[in-house]
Parts: structure tokens; sequence; C-alpha cells
């Protein structure tokens, strides 16, 4: 498949934002609250948007079980040394029990219960993405699949407001899946029309600009929960107006090439599945090198640390070929 310039644009965004949000640091801030709603959105947009057409759900199962679940398996194989690491320090110890825990937590999807725990919580997106491939491919067979697809989307959206409101399954893969589902479907719907083809650069910014001024006008309104059910329609509301803002401004940057943009973009599963072990190994150094126990970054010291983070994982994502497994791929 070749490459879409502005959709590396729109995923080296994505993946420099998570891993921003996810840096210690003043969780108040409207910028914060802003980025950590809406950026996952335009991610699992994009995931949609780029979904292979026409396989069988053999097939399907076949190829994400191999480009998703099986990383899953191995990033948190990556991860457990660290997670142990970090367990015995905090805990002057660890028992059989407390070891097992997230072995059973990784495989039962990053559940958190008396028996379980997450380990790379963060992994929690491969599941949700190979579970809403396969229900799209199921859905695209079948004649009624677009009004099922819309069914499901209000379902799911009903669904997060009551596990926000009620906290009925505090699940983070199950949280995230019916969440994001909506944009999923909204992407794969955008790649079937044949919508986002076409390009030119003063639409793209003028859309891009005035839908990012809206969504920040309408998250305002948002943050306010006194009105519940309001506050999560307009949640989705903002949401679907940010990944018009992301995507059309990824669009006006595609004459823009840049080698650093698509090694992030082609690298996206190795930082995610990785971001989270580096950003407490650079915790704990800083920790230690200041004396403290407790640390919160500026913003600009996040999206520098962010960045050196990206740039550490290069080498790899440069010679993916030695380790294909990292990105989800076969060798040839």
């Amino acid at each position: 498949m070749n490459r879409i310039n502005w959709i590396d644009w729109a995923k080296a965004f994505c993946m420099t934002v998570v891993v921003f949000c996810h840096l210690p640091q003043q969780e108040d801030t409207f910028y914060l609250q802003y980025l950590a709603s809406v950026i996952l959105s335009t991610f699992f947009f994009v995931s949609g948007y780029l979904k292979k057409k026409n396989l069988t759900i053999k097939e399907s199962a076949k190829k994400y079980g191999y480009a998703l679940l099986i990383p899953y398996i191995i990033y948190n194989v990556i991860y457990y040394p660290y997670w142990a690491a970090k367990f015995y320090i905090e805990h002057g110890g660890i028992t059989c029990g407390d070891a097992v825990k997230p072995i059973v937590g990784t495989m039962l999807g990053q559940l958190n219960s008396n028996f379980s725990c997450e380990l790379n919580g963060v992994t929690w997106f491969l599941i949700a993405l190979f579970l809403m491939h396969i229900l799209t491919d199921v859905l695209n067979k079948n004649k009624h699949g677009k009004t099922i697809m819309l069914i499901l989307s209000v379902i799911t959206m009903i669904l997060y407001g009551a596990n926000k409101y009620y906290h009925y399954a505090p699940y983070i893969t199950y949280h995230g899946l019916i969440r994001c589902l909506c944009f999923f479907f909204m992407g794969n719907l955008f790649q079937q029309k044949g919508f986002l083809q076409t390009l030119n650069l003063r639409k793209d910014i003028a859309i891009g600009g005035s839908t990012l001024l809206l969504s920040l006008i309408l998250f305002y309104w948002h943050i306010n929960e006194d009105r519940f059910v309001f506050h999560i329609i307009l949640y989705y509301v903002v949401n679907f107006v940010s990944v018009y803002a992301f995507i059309y401004l990824s669009k006006s940057l595609n004459s823009i090439k840049s080698r650093i943009i698509t090694l992030i973009s082609i690298g996206t599963m190795l930082i995610f599945g990785l971001h989270r072990m580096m950003i407490g190994i650079i915790d704990f150094l800083v920790k230690k090198s200041i004396s403290t126990s407790n640390i919160a970054y500026d913003w600009y010291e996040c999206i520098t640390i962010a960045f050196i983070i990206e740039v550490l994982l290069l080498p790899i994502i440069f010679n993916r070929e030695e380790c294909p497994i990292l990105f989800g791929k076969q060798k040839k």
C-alpha cells in the first residue's frame, strides 16, 4: 500500500499527543483535558479509514490476530520485568500472588479485579482494534450492515455515558471499545465513500482551523457536568468536530515531506507499546536526580520528553525489517 503523507502526519500527531498526555503534569489544565478527551477519536478514525477492504471473516481474524494480538502479548512480556522491578521497589518485596496478577490481567485484556491487574495498560487499544476490525468485516458483508453500525454506535455512546456515570465496568478495554467504536466505523465509512481524497490547501486550512476553534469552544461547555446527559452529548459532538479539525489540518500539511514524521507514523505500535515503560524510567531517574517522590512536568518539558522518547525509538523503527513482529508484520 502506498503511503498517504497526510495520514502519516495525522498518526504522528496523535502518537505524540498520546505520549504527551501520559506524562505526569498538572491534570486540571484546559489543554490537557481537551487533548486527552479527543485524541483517541482521531486515532481510531484513521485506523478505520486505513482498514483493508473485502476480507473474509477468516482472513480478517488471521490477519489482525497476527498484526494486533501477537504484538499485544509481546509488549506485555517486554513490560513485565519493568513492572516487577517497579513493584518490588515500591512495596519492598513481591509475592507469587502479586507476580501472577498482571499475567492474568494481560490474558483477560488488562482487567483489574481481585485476582488480576493491568500490566501494560495502554495496550488495550490492540485488543479493541482487533474486535473493531472483525466486527466491521462482519457488518460490511451484511446488507443491513450500515444500519447496524449506526445502531451500535448509538448504543455504545449510551453505554459510555452510563459507565462514566455509574462506573459499572471499570475495565479499560471495554471502556475504550465503547468510547471509540463509532469513530472507527466513521473512518471506515469515509474510506468506502471515497471521502478525503481531494486536497485543497486553502479549503483544508479553513475547515481545519474553524472546526478546531469550534471544538475548543464546545469543549469549554462540555467540561461542566451539572447536566450530565448534555455533558455526554457534547463530548461526542466535540470529538466528531475535533476529528474533522485534526484530519483537515493534517491534509493541509500533505505537501510537506518529513522522514521523521513518516517513521513515527510507521512506528506507532512500537511507541504505543513501549512509551509507558520509558516514561516510568525517565521519571525514576529524574526523581533520583532531584531527590523528590513526586514530579510534575511543565507543558514544554512534556513536549520535549515526548519527542525524546520518539527519537530514541527511531533506530528500531528504521531497522524494522530486523524485527517486524514488533510492528505486527511478517518477515518477507
